[in-house]
């Protein structure tokens, strides 16, 4: 009997040492991670490797499909204030804290353009060959620095080009807090480098969220009364300004605002596989914002404004400096109390000096037709001797701008 129990003492013992010994060979230190191995205990000489594709197949979409995007960025006071270096921004409600808490927000908005850039970034769409316009831009509830925000993508059209080697998609971006609020719409148009099947082809209509801005605007207008009426220049149909402000975004900006975007597309940053400046792209949402820029001084003082429409007419280069023209095409005095809504079409021009227009005839169908193209502009310009500024129009961007009436 003790003999008996001894045996059975000395092979638990084996049993627990042999089970000891697998588990150090098959398990790492660290519980509930496995040790890899090769079939034969040992790597291959050499080994072949292969790109991870994080990219959604575009050829596969269809009208109505979601995209979750699963990235998430808090946007902090170094953000804004990296952006209010880069593109000008003169509008209290953008940088003077105390002017917007007595508004009744809890600090100073982010800028409408670095959202519309947030939004319309889209970080799987290595792709595409080209942005061709935005639409439906509004900014529909306040968004502060210190806010998280994610995306989310539905396709809302696909179509096959004339020449049926190309396909056109439009894509319904949303931009939500870490409150799942949306924060601010737009809809995306991009160019793609092969056709679809007419199977592909139709649309996709969702409910647009609400624009709350601008009735918040309007429901404060005795507030701003009493904080000040600083819009300085009038403004009247038909009136064209020449903005007289322009600059260029360079190279590294480019990169770190694109880089803050989770951009990923190579053309905006891949300086080996394109080394040239002017091989690489300033993306459309910074486009805009220089556009804007170069307004801002001009209709100052603006509270809140919405983009119809946007359309890329050129390419735009690390370096071009990005000026404007602006023609007003309507004037509503009846939006409350001092308040005034605009609607404006702003043209943006590359490497051109726009105080070389003054004097200068211009045909007012470059600001009524109802959407620009380079066919449409050269349509427009053809027999007169504006041939230079042709040649230089990068965007066009029809806007709704609210502001408060000039006292004088």
């Amino acid at each position: 009997k003790g003999k008996s129990a001894s045996m059975l003492r000395s092979q638990r013992a084996r049993a627990v040492a042999r089970w000891g010994r697998c588990r150090r060979r098959h398990l790492s230190v660290t519980p509930g991670f496995y040790r890899v191995q090769t079939p034969f205990g040992k790597f291959p000489e050499t080994v072949s490797g292969g790109l991870v594709d994080n990219a959604v197949e575009f050829r596969k979409l269809r009208p109505g499909d979601h995209i979750q995007v699963p990235y998430e960025v808090t946007i902090d006071d170094n953000v804004r204030v990296f952006w209010q270096s880069a593109f000008y921004a003169h509008e209290r409600i953008n940088t003077s804290t105390p002017f917007a808490t007595a508004l009744g927000f809890k600090d100073q908005l982010l800028p409408f353009p670095l959202l519309l850039f947030l939004a319309g970034s889209m970080s799987h769409a290595d792709a595409a060959k080209m942005q061709i316009a935005y639409s439906n831009a509004y900014y529909c509830y306040p968004a502060y620095a210190g806010d998280t925000f994610r995306k989310e993508f539905v396709v809302k059209k696909v179509r096959t080009t004339s020449d049926k080697e190309q396909s056109i998609m439009t894509f319904g971006c949303r931009l939500l807090n870490q409150q799942d609020r949306v924060i601010f719409h737009c809809d995306k148009v991009m160019l793609f480098p092969f056709p679809r099947d007419d199977e592909a082809a139709g649309e996709y209509m969702p409910v647009q969220p609400v624009d709350g801005l601008m009735g918040a605007f309007a429901t404060r207008s005795s507030v701003l009364g009493e904080l000040g009426n600083q819009s300085v220049t009038p403004l009247r149909p038909g009136q064209l300004i020449l903005h007289s402000l322009q600059r260029p975004l360079t190279d590294t900006q480019s990169r770190q605002l694109s880089t803050l975007a989770r951009l990923t597309h190579e053309r905006h940053f891949d300086s080996l596989q394109y080394p040239q400046q002017s091989d690489r792209y300033i993306p459309g949402g910074l486009i805009v914002g220089m556009l804007m820029s170069a307004s801002s001084r001009d209709f100052h003082e603006v509270l809140h404004e919405a983009i119809p429409n946007c359309s890329f007419i050129r390419k735009v280069h690390p370096g071009d400096s990005v000026g404007a023209i602006s023609f007003i095409t309507d004037l509503q005095e009846d939006v409350g109390g001092d308040l005034e809504s605009i609607t404006v079409r702003t043209i943006g021009v590359k490497n051109f000096a726009v105080r070389d227009l003054r004097g200068r005839q211009i045909p007012t169908k470059l600001f009524t037709e109802p959407r620009l193209q380079q066919s449409s502009i050269d349509a427009i310009l053809e027999g007169t001797d504006l041939g230079d500024l042709g040649d230089r129009i990068v965007v066009a961007a029809d806007r709704k701008i609210l502001r408060q009436s000039p006292r004088h």
